[in-house]
C-alpha cells in the first residue's frame, strides 16, 4: 500500500478541496500519511491569489522537492498556481512528477496512477462536491464550500482565472454533506466560497443562502454556524432575518469591505454603498460581530482616503479587520492603473489601521468582561500542575480571531461546550475563567 501526504496550502477552500483529496485517495487505497519523509507520494496544494501566497506555494514545492532527492517521493502540484503557471509549471519546476490545475483536480489519481505526465487541459474551476471527505484536523470544526468561482470581476483580484464563474451546490447536496459532518462529530460548521452571500443566484435564479442556512440549523448536532466571505452588496433582508431567528447560527458575519473611499472603491470595482449597507445590517442586528478584510496602498490611494477609512473604523462596526497591503499582480486589471503606492507606504498605513482596530477590538472585549459566553475547548496541555486550555467563542473564527485562554486546576475535555467569564485580554486573545 503506497502512502500519500498533502501539503495543504492557502484559505479554507483549500482546505475542504485537500480533504476531498484525501479521502479519494483513501478510498482508492492509498495509506494516508502525514510525514513527508515516509511517504511514498506527495501533493501540494497550491494556492497563488496574491504574491504572499504564490511565494509560500513555491516555497513548499521546493521543500518537497529536496526531500525527493533524498527519499525518492513521486511529487505532484495541485491548484491555483498551476492554474496559473499552466505548461510552465514543469520549467519552473522540472523535477516534479506531474500537476493538475483547479478544475482538473478531479483528474490527480489518474494523473498519479498513469503518470501521464502534462495530459489534463487547464480550465479554471475546483473540486466543489466529493462523496468521499477526511477531515484533516481532529477539532469538531469544519468548512462547508458551498459554490466555487466567482461573478465579480474585482479589479484587484485574479480568481475567475483561477476558479472560473461562479457554481454554487444544489442545497440538497450541501445539506447531506452537513449531516455527514455533524454525524462524524463536527459541531461547528463554517460556510465558505468566494462569495457566500451569492448563493444560489445562478441555479435558483435568486440569492438562496438564507433558504439554505435555515436548512442546516435544523440539524440539531450542529452547535454553531458561522458565515464568512459575505459579499456587501449580496446581503439580503431574508439573510438578515435568518440570524435573528435561529440561535445556532452565529451571531457573527465576515463582511470583506476592502476600503471605504467611494474613489477606490470605485476604482477597485467594488460596492459603492458598503457604508450605507454594514450600518443597516448592525441597526437591525446591533449586538452582531462583524470582521472585515482591508487593502492598503491601494493604486491612487491618497492620505484623505486613509483617513476617511479610520474614520470609519473608529465607528467601532467591526470587531476584526484583517489588513493587507496591496498585492500587484500582472494578470489583475488594477496592475494597468497609474499612481501606483510605494511597498513601504502601503505598510505604514497597513500598521496604523491595524493599531487603529486593535484600540477597538481591545475596547468592546473590555465592556464584556464579567459576561459569561460559551467556548468550544480546541486543546488541553497539563504543564506545572495547571492545565493550560485554549478555545473560541462564538465571535472567533478558527485562526485569524484569537483564542479563549484558561488556565485551570482540572482538565476540559478537547470538543466539548463550556461556560466561561471574560476577563480581559493579551494580543488578541481573550482571557477567560
Amino acid at each position: 500500500m503506497q502512502k500519500i501526504a498533502i501539503v495543504a496550502l492557502g484559505c479554507p477552500k483549500n482546505i475542504v478541496e485537500a480533504e476531498y483529496l484525501l479521502g479519494i485517495f483513501k478510498n482508492k487505497g492509498f495509506e494516508i500519511s502525514d510525514n513527508l519523509d515516509e511517504a511514498d507520494i506527495a501533493v501540494v496544494h497550491t494556492c497563488s491569489f496574491i504574491k504572499t501566497a504564490k511565494k509560500e506555494s513555491e516555497k513548499s514545492i521546493r521543500d518537497v522537492l529536496d526531500i525527493k532527492k533524498k527519499t525518492g517521493l513521486r511529487v505532484y502540484v495541485s491548484g491555483c498556481l498551476p492554474q496559473l503557471l499552466k505548461e510552465k509549471m514543469s520549467t519552473v519546476f522540472h523535477n516534479i512528477d506531474g500537476f493538475v490545475g483547479t478544475g482538473t483536480l478531479k483528474n490527480l489519481p489518474e494523473l498519479i496512477f498513469n503518470k501521464s505526465f502534462g495530459k489534463f487541459l487547464f480550465h479554471p474551476g475546483g473540486l466543489n462536491n466529493s462523496s468521499h471527505r477526511l477531515l484533516s484536523s481532529s477539532i469538531p470544526s469544519a468548512y462547508l464550500k458551498i459554490a466555487e468561482g466567482c461573478n465579480h470581476r474585482c479589479s484587484f483580484c485574479i480568481v475567475p482565472v483561477l476558479r472560473g464563474d461562479y457554481e454554487s451546490r444544489k442545497i440538497d447536496s450541501l445539506v447531506s454533506e452537513a449531516r455527514a459532518l455533524a454525524d462524524s462529530g463536527v459541531r461547528e460548521l463554517i460556510l465558505v466560497a468566494q462569495d457566500t452571500t451569492s448563493y444560489g443566484k445562478d441555479i435558483y435564479n435568486a440569492f438562496a443562502l438564507d433558504k439554505l442556512l435555515i436548512k442546516l440549523s435544523r440539524i440539531k448536532e450542529l452547535r454553531w454556524i458561522r458565515l464568512l466571505y459575505a459579499y456587501p452588496s449580496s446581503i439580503t433582508d431574508n439573510l438578515i432575518a435568518v440570524f435573528e431567528a435561529h440561535k445556532n447560527i452565529c451571531n457573527y458575519i465576515d463582511i470583506p469591505i476592502q476600503h471605504i473611499s467611494k474613489s477606490i472603491l470605485s476604482a477597485m470595482r467594488r460596492p459603492l454603498n458598503t457604508t450605507a449597507i454594514i450600518e443597516k445590517i448592525k441597526n437591525k442586528l446591533p449586538d452582531i460581530v462583524l470582521r472585515t478584510s482591508i487593502i492598503t496602498g491601494f493604486p491612487g490611494e491618497t492620505k484623505k482616503d486613509i483617513n476617511e477609512l479610520i474614520a470609519f473604523l473608529n465607528q467601532e462596526y467591526f470587531q476584526y479587520v484583517g489588513v493587507f497591503e496591496y498585492s500587484n499582480q500582472k494578470e489583475a486589471d488594477s496592475s494597468r492603473l497609474k499612481k501606483h503606492i510605494k511597498n513601504s507606504v502601503a505598510k505604514e498605513r497597513r500598521t496604523l489601521i491595524e493599531k487603529t482596530q486593535y484600540g477597538i477590538f481591545k475596547s468592546k472585549i473590555d465592556r464584556m468582561c464579567g459576561n459569561t459566553v460559551d467556548v468550544l475547548v480546541e486543546s488541553c496541555l497539563k504543564k506545572n500542575n495547571k492545565y493550560h486550555i485554549e478555545g473560541r467563542s462564538y465571535f472567533q473564527s478558527p485562526e485569524i480571531d484569537g483564542n479563549m485562554m484558561l488556565t485551570g486546576d482540572r482538565p476540559l475535555v478537547v470538543g466539548k461546550f463550556y461556560k466561561v467569564a471574560i476577563k480581559g485580554v493579551s494580543g488578541y486573545n481573550v482571557i477567560v475563567d
